[in-house]
């Protein structure tokens, strides 16, 4: 079957930069689908299926998970139990700031690269506490965006706190600290823009050590790491200044226009011009 595209342009206030709703039931739920946004949804009652990725995962109560742009997904009734689910979706640009804020490259790599969406059993308090706050969101979007936009925000950076914890629990001593380090250091423009000779001056492994390290944790390559930094930069300069397509390119690190253009069309899915025009 073939998946809908949902646009953040169309479902996402841009004053409040996010969209929270309840789903009272999975006859309400959107079918097959994907998106150009993130959102996390929580199941609050009852039990569904989840199609994800051309595969099914029973989601009960208390179940948090966390949905990229490109997955794949719909719901369907698990058996004779129905479920009822608050969703809550996002800028692309709020995640990434969220995860900035969090500080740590290493956990935001393996969030957003798991084969699968990373699926979280809330503990009681943890799903009363973001439950709240998504009523908050509602309220306020109906009558002050700007503090809606602040506690979306605000659920935004604990929901992805209680990833981040349990990761850390997970990752602890299967994360090398000089590569957290490392992946910290290459947050900075100065660094990620020089690509890979300022990569290997920021440590002293070798190539190949590197490549195997990234491979193992990261799931990519140095310079694939290095790209979706960049592209991540120029896609912020088109969507928040008056730039044009060649300065963002060059700003980001880019010297091969061609090169940038494909890059692009390939992670986000849209050319550069599309990205401006939106």
């Amino acid at each position: 079957m073939k998946a809908n595209m949902l646009r953040a342009a169309k479902l996402i206030d841009p004053q409040v930069q996010s969209n929270c709703h309840i789903v009272e039931s999975i006859k309400y739920a959107y079918p097959l689908h994907d998106h150009d946004f993130y959102e996390i949804f929580v199941i609050l009652a009852g039990r569904c299926m989840h199609l994800i990725n051309g595969e099914i995962q029973t989601l009960e109560e208390g179940e948090m998970v966390f949905i990229r742009p490109g997955d794949k997904h719909g719901y369907d009734f698990s058996g004779e139990s129905d479920c009822r689910f608050m969703n809550v979706n996002f800028y692309s640009e709020a995640v990434e700031s969220a995860f900035e804020f969090l500080g740590s490259p290493g956990f935001s790599a393996r969030l957003k690269r798991a084969k699968q969406p990373p699926l979280l059993r809330l503990a009681q308090p943890d799903m009363d506490a973001l439950t709240r706050k998504g009523n908050q969101i509602m309220v306020y979007s109906t009558i002050d965006k700007s503090k809606a936009r602040s506690a979306a925000r605000s659920w935004l950076v604990d929901a992805l706190a209680l990833y981040f914890f349990e990761d850390r629990d997970e990752n602890q001593k299967a994360m090398p600290p000089w590569l957290d380090n490392l992946l910290l250091e290459l947050q900075k423009k100065e660094n990620f823009v020089s690509g890979l000779v300022r990569l290997n001056e920021l440590t002293s492994r070798s190539p190949g050590h590197l490549n195997r390290v990234f491979k193992q944790y990261l799931q990519t390559t140095p310079t694939a790491y290095l790209n979706r930094l960049r592209l991540a930069h120029a896609r912020n300069l088109l969507l928040t200044t008056s730039m044009d397509i060649i300065e963002a390119a060059y700003e980001a690190g880019f010297d091969n226009l061609s090169h940038f253009y494909h890059l692009f069309k390939k992670q986000y899915g849209v050319s550069p011009g599309r990205i401006r025009s939106s």
